[in-house]
């Protein structure tokens, strides 16, 4: 089973890059709930549901020009599966560039993203996946 759900969030990264918001949206479970990195810029407090996301999505098209995700490891256990991540972008009208590395855990339900906390270190997420090394 985790096998599956370590292919779901490998596509569910993947397809922004390929198709966009809507590409992305076929992820997220009816009941989905989010949260960035806690006192991060982009913390909003916990998003939820599919309109939600959608508007956290759109908030970050509207700051960047270009911006990518990249996984550099994905941590199964159970339902959950804790992925690390490297986003590099550009901000819009800028030549200025990010390039931030954390972690997220990501729950799934029936297929689909239901639960995703962001973490601003592996170990965090880690810790709170009851995983340790």
């Amino acid at each position: 089973m985790s096998e599956k759900n370590v292919e779901i969030v490998r596509r569910y990264f993947a397809a922004y890059d390929s198709g966009g918001l809507d590409a992305v949206a076929e992820f997220w479970h009816p009941d989905i709930e989010w949260r960035a990195v806690e006192g991060y810029i982009d913390d909003v407090g916990v998003i939820r549901g599919p309109d939600g996301m959608r508007q956290y999505y759109e908030q970050w098209e509207e700051t960047f020009d270009a911006i990518r995700i990249e996984i550099e490891e994905l941590i199964e256990e159970d339902d959950q599966v804790v992925a690390v991540l490297r986003s590099v972008g550009r901000m819009k009208d800028s030549d200025a560039e990010i390039d931030i590395r954390y972690a997220v855990v990501i729950s799934i339900r029936d297929g689909k993203i239901a639960r995703g906390r962001e973490y601003a270190t592996r170990e965090q997420a880690l810790e709170t996946a009851g995983l340790s090394e």
